[in-house]
């Protein structure tokens, strides 16, 4: 009876409705903080959720309280809600309830949360507590819930932590969910472990309305007896059916975390990280490459990034060097995931829990890194500091920028193939336009993949590639065999030898291409080719340029006036980690749009085979990413476009389907003379009715630059010089 006076002297007070008092106490109680930001002031997103949750019923069961605090965006599309000031509302019948007004404030301000927790705590009180926080996220580092309103002011983790525990004030929540791209970490799980019994959250980005609000909150008031588990699994399953089932097939992970079991899991984290932390002094260039080869979560092609690796894709790079801590890492993390839910295009590849391993934030906000981690103890937050210092130092630069990649063997399918492999060919074994001839559709590459020529030595070619069988029993110069590696491009002593390992390579990490390896990968990709030409390009790296690399890759630029504008990435790339020459693969196929050659970026490869890529480009004026996948069986379609990142780091939530009608103009980087880079705006395509056409085709007519992309130890990437590549 106090308690129902004290809400209606509140009521009168505020001159608004209180929560309506209840003869029990109700058997839930849901809290959404719902920062509105641009996703609501430009798509309505919030008020989306606003009407899911009252079309669900559950404000209205007797059983479910749900109250939302608004703000945060600089115009409310619906319900009449402030764009100037904090209110809180009752989420029940046919419009959301005013209950109070808290001001002016920034939703990015931890007094703002914590007040808000106050006040649904006192006025709904609850046999179970979920609360919701609903916005951009961008991952440990940059926090959620930006304001709009109070740009660059979102809740860190410091300050979520610090609302949390002046809002609760010892009370303890049964649930806490980011409705936010990329909130599930070990940081943030390990937060929340100490406030909440269960944490649902996404490791990718978060589709646009996020949550399914009507469906989980409609059984929940039917079942209010429901535990926080399982209506974690309910929000994390009909969040990722209902975004995997739209036109854009968009993405989506979300999962379910224990707190008791997260104290084992930072346990196992400060192991592993004690155990590779001395291993930067010696060996930062394996641990460089190894981190190079793991997809990051929300991986885009702005400077901005997560840098939020699966812990399973972590415990399977990292096992060769640490056996024994990425195996307890890996038990620890599965038995904190009570469940998983993915789409199917990124199964397995998202095993429910996160770390952060910096990489590319390291070069663009090792400040913003350092100031979350560097007064944190334990050894996981000493091993992010030191990796964002190593990985934004000066100290592996490269000089291969100022060298040309060299044609090592050029076939268009109708003329005599040349270079430097035909020539060694043709003084081993003959003429190499009719040993090519003889072959049935594979090329030279067929005849080396096959059994050694007639009268040459067992291994053939390849084996005095690799310096360790002696030259043919037939007439052919020595120095050919000799000092092949050298002779591909020019002598120095600089260069790696067969016999001379590469230091910084472990076993298992960067194994060195054998002369079989070379050979079934060229075979590999130019038999899956649905094109004749078949090029390979060659360059020779020094030893200390060989020391800083983490990946090569062939890139093709389009020559337009005085500039090189960049197309992308291109082929099959393999690194000979103990001679320092890189092979590079091209057939002459590129992904076009409607027939223009356009930069598409590979983001990951699905589940089934499948390839997803990013491409970037101006939709209606607005910059974007166009999001599309090559399946297994060589189709291609757009399933849609995002907008990635903010200015302030914060991942853009969702994509749109592209509608017909809407301008879509290609983007490119564009390089003039002295290495200045500009974006360059391909023709505008108009969507037709039937969508877009995506498909990899010949390259249409003009004048090209192949030219190797060096990514060294920091993640940064230089260019080679180019070599002219005409199409008539």
């Amino acid at each position: 009876m106090k308690r129902m006076w004290l809400c209606l002297l509140l009521a009168l007070v505020l001159g608004v409705p209180a929560v309506p008092a209840r003869a029990e106490q109700a058997p839930w109680t849901v809290l959404v903080y719902l920062c509105g930001s641009d996703l609501e002031s430009r798509s309505g997103q919030a008020s989306e959720d606003i009407r899911e949750i009252l079309a669900s019923g559950a404000g209205a069961s007797g059983s479910v309280n749900v109250l939302a605090a608004t703000g945060g965006s600089a115009m409310w599309q619906r319900y009449g809600i402030s764009n100037t000031r904090v209110q809180y509302y009752n989420l029940r019948g046919d419009a959301p309830l005013l209950l109070a007004e808290a001001g002016g404030v920034s939703m990015g301000s931890a007094d703002t949360l914590a007040a808000f927790l106050r006040y649904g705590l006192s006025n709904a009180p609850a046999g179970r507590t979920a609360l919701i926080l609903w916005d951009h996220g961008g991952g440990p580092v940059y926090g959620v819930c930006e304001d709009e309103n109070h740009p660059g002011d979102a809740l860190t983790l410091p300050e979520l932590r610090d609302a949390l525990n002046r809002g609760l004030n010892g009370a303890r929540l049964d649930l806490l969910a980011f409705d936010a791209c990329l909130m599930n970490s070990v940081d943030a799980c390990a937060l929340a472990a100490d406030f909440a019994n269960y944490t649902v959250s996404s490791q990718e980005m978060v589709t646009g309305t996020g949550f399914t609000y009507d469906e989980w909150l409609a059984a929940l008031a039917a079942d209010p007896g429901m535990d926080p588990l399982a209506l974690g699994e309910l929000i994390a399953r009909s969040y990722v059916a209902g975004s995997g089932s739209g036109r854009t097939q968009d993405t989506a992970t979300m999962s379910v975390v224990r707190s008791d079991a997260m104290a084992g899991v930072v346990r196992a984290a400060d192991a592993f990280a004690a155990a590779l932390t001395p291993m930067l002094a010696d060996r930062m260039p394996s641990v460089a490459r190894l981190r190079n080869r793991l997809t990051s979560f929300g991986e885009f092609l702005d400077e901005d990034a997560s840098d939020l690796v699966d812990i399973g894709a972590l415990c399977d790079a990292f096992s060769p060097l640490l056996p024994d801590e990425c195996a307890a890492l890996r038990a620890a993390a599965e038995a904190a995931v009570a469940f998983n839910a993915t789409t199917d295009d990124i199964a397995g590849q998202a095993g429910g829990l996160s770390l952060f391993m910096p990489y590319s934030t390291a070069r663009q906000d090792r400040a913003g890194i350092a100031d979350l981690y560097g007064n944190q103890k334990g050894d996981y937050a000493a091993l992010v500091t030191a990796l964002a210092a190593g990985f934004s130092s000066g100290d592996y630069a490269m000089t291969a920028a100022g060298q040309s990649a060299e044609p090592f063997y050029l076939y268009d399918g109708e003329s005599e193939p040349t270079g430097a492999l035909c020539s060694i060919w043709d003084g081993l074994y003959g003429d190499a336009a009719a040993q090519q001839a003889a072959q049935s559709g594979g090329g030279i590459w067929a005849g080396l993949a096959g059994a050694p020529a007639p009268t040459a030595a067992p291994g053939g070619i390849w084996a005095g590639l690799g310096g360790a069988t002696p030259a043919p029993t037939q007439a052919a110069p020595d120095a050919v065999l000799a000092g092949i590696w050298a002779g591909l491009t020019s002598a120095s002593e600089e260069y790696y030898q067969s016999q001379t390992p590469n230091q910084n390579v472990q076993p298992g990490i960067s194994e060195a291409a054998t002369p079989d390896a070379v050979v079934a990968a060229a075979q590999d990709y130019f038999s899956a080719s649905a094109l004749t030409t078949q090029s390979v390009y060659t360059l020779q790296l020094t030893r200390d340029d060989l020391d800083h690399l983490a990946a090569a890759s062939g890139a093709l630029f389009k020559q337009e006036g005085g500039e090189r504008v960049r197309l992308g990435d291109m082929g099959q790339s393999t690194v000979d980690w103990s001679t320092g020459l890189v092979f590079s693969m091209f057939d002459g196929a590129w992904p076009t749009l409607s027939g223009a050659p356009v930069c598409a970026e590979r983001l990951y490869t699905q589940a089934d085979g499948g390839v997803r890529f990013a491409i970037p480009a101006r939709v209606n004026g607005l910059s974007m990413y166009l999001l599309a996948v090559r399946d297994a069986d060589g189709g291609a379609r757009v399933l849609g476009a995002t907008q990635g990142y903010d200015e302030d780091g914060m991942a853009i939530r969702g994509s749109i389907p592209l509608e017909a009608g809407m301008t879509v103009e290609p983007l490119y980087t564009a390089l003039d003379g002295d290495g200045n880079r500009r974006q360059w705006t391909g023709d505008a395509l108009t969507v037709p009715p039937e969508g877009l056409t995506l498909a990899w085709r010949p390259l249409p007519p003009g004048d090209y630059e192949y030219c190797l992309a060096l990514t060294d130890l920091t993640g940064a990437v230089q260019y080679t010089q180019g070599v002219d590549y005409a199409v008539a």
